[in-house]
């Protein structure tokens, strides 16, 4: 077969003849779909519109498996303004959004089709461009509308529900929106799918993966939701419902430390936050942990306990501040280091001792930054067939040496996406860490005028009731245990202090 194959990929383009789309569209439906391709490239010397010769391009190779090569005749096609050959192609929108991403087609489907050049699954995947870019832009109203009209069938649903989560949270339809977070958690399976084009094992295992984040995502989103809304019981036991091994339970960790802050119960919050301490989580890298926790001292009057606190962070983090900055500094217009190294940093152990890819593990390991690397590895594939048959007709010219030239250039946006996606997102922690160096240094200026307060109340005043603390109420799932200063992954997250507040008077 392989012989076969290679035997009609050496064919000339010189031989081709006249009427190579025809030639090009009797291949197709004989399922000689590479050989297409081909035809349908070379019948541009005969006369042929770019647009036409491209939407075949484009159906043939999404048929041999090739979406990353397909996504470039793709875009040509939906550029060159000729209806019949963009209707032709758009067919396979949503199968190629899955495998190349929203962000990339979105503005080309907005700006050269309309909903009626549609069929009836794929006008869901231009509704979801139409509704992210109008949430983008602040219009929730406008996406809401958009993202309703998307069929449930559709693999893009769960994903159109956690945005109309969002925007009804952002509008205040707090109800609306947790309805929408519970339908997106109950469907996120919905997004795989085994039967399409060019989808492989590894799409696969990343699709489950990123059907379980979504999940997650969606769980968290109706805790959110709750929490604006001022219902803290019930956004805590939401909360609840995030997995611990989920990638997304250290970040819930924290929100739910906040959860307990809102109600005073500053002694939960503390619990929360010295789950931070556990071996399991020194991959997590979040500064906002330490000020959180000298909040909660503060509160409690127990400002020795806030001052260690706030030199422990001055400690720790100066260093690994003045690493990122320096770091951003030295490859400040090479997107392809920053791409590399967030790279690195995903594939590699997540307990790494270098401080960067500690950072980095906040972000480099969302379903973004590993569709582009998985995108990466399907461009590798693709180019690595084209090497083989360019090897074969000697050539770096004619299909297989412009398909290289495409697969290049999809390998170099990759590098771009994700290096910004990596820059911005590393200088974006940088200004949170510079702000929560400014949030210790208020703490601690208030720390010093309450002990100095403290130092000249009059001595009568001691026995007086304490305030600034609420305890926490046990719940009837919840049982009291001491802490022998070990962690267990079961634990994890359930831990409550029993201090007592050292604030005087009312």
């Amino acid at each position: 077969m392989k012989t076969l194959l290679l035997s009609l990929i050496l064919m000339s383009e010189n031989s081709f003849g006249a009427g190579a789309l025809e030639t090009a569209q009797r291949l197709y439906d004989s399922g000689q779909y590479f050989q297409s391709a081909r035809y349908a490239f070379s019948s541009t010397e005969e006369g042929v519109s770019a647009g036409e010769a491209y939407s075949w391009i484009t159906l043939s190779l999404m048929r041999a498996g090739m979406p990353q090569s397909a996504s470039y005749f793709f875009i040509r096609t939906l550029q060159s303004g000729q209806k019949a050959a963009i209707r032709r192609v758009l067919v396979h929108t949503q199968a190629l959004m899955r495998v190349i991403g929203p962000d990339i087609l979105k503005r080309y489907l907005i700006r050269h089709t309309k909903y009626e050049d549609y069929d009836e699954i794929n006008q869901s995947a231009y509704l979801y461009a139409l509704g992210k870019q109008a949430l983008l832009q602040g219009d929730e109203k406008y996406a809401i509308g958009y993202l309703k009209a998307i069929s449930s069938g559709s693999t893009l649903a769960p994903y159109a529900l956690e945005l109309s989560g969002v925007a009804y949270a952002i509008i205040g339809q707090v109800e609306t929106a947790i309805y929408q977070f519970g339908r997106c958690v109950s469907q996120s399976r919905g997004i795989l799918s085994s039967a399409s084009a060019g989808v492989t094992g590894d799409w696969m295992r990343l699709e489950r993966s990123q059907a379980d984040d979504l999940k997650n995502r969606c769980q968290a989103g109706i805790a959110r939701t709750l929490y604006q809304a001022g219902r803290f019981e019930e956004a805590e036991r939401a909360y609840d419902r995030i997995p611990k091994e989920s990638l997304v339970w250290p970040d819930i960790l924290f929100e739910q430390a906040w959860n307990g802050f809102a109600r005073s119960e500053y002694n939960r919050t503390l619990g929360k936050l010295v789950t931070y301490k556990s071996p399991a989580l020194q991959f997590v890298f979040n500064t906002e942990v330490d000020v959180l926790r000298a909040q909660a001292y503060l509160l409690l009057c127990l400002y020795d306990d806030a001052n260690n606190v706030i030199n422990e962070f001055n400690k720790q983090y100066s260093g690994v501040g003045e690493q990122v900055k320096r770091f951003v500094e030295s490859k400040a217009s090479n997107l392809s280091a920053f791409y590399d190294e967030g790279k690195t940093a995903s594939t590699g152990s997540l307990y790494g001792r270098s401080d960067i890819h500690r950072v980095m593990n906040r972000f480099v390991r969302s379903p973004y930054f590993q569709t582009l690397v998985a995108s990466e590895k399907s461009v590798e594939n693709e180019l690595a067939f084209m090497r083989q048959m360019d090897t074969a007709s000697s050539g770096g010219t004619g299909f297989p040496g412009f398909l290289k030239q495409v697969l290049g250039s999809r390998v170099k946006q990759i590098e771009l996406l994700g290096g910004a996606f990596v820059k911005n997102s590393l200088m974006d922690y940088h200004r949170v860490l510079l702000s929560d160096f400014d949030k210790m240094s208020f703490i601690k200026l208030e720390m010093l005028s309450r002990a100095k307060a403290k130092l000249a109340q009059n001595s009568s005043s001691v026995g007086e009731r304490t305030r600034g603390v609420r305890m926490p109420v046990r719940r009837d799932d919840q049982y009291r245990w001491g802490f022998n200063g070990e962690f267990w992954n079961d634990e994890l997250g359930d831990y409550v202090f029993g201090l007592e507040s050292q604030c005087q008077g009312t």
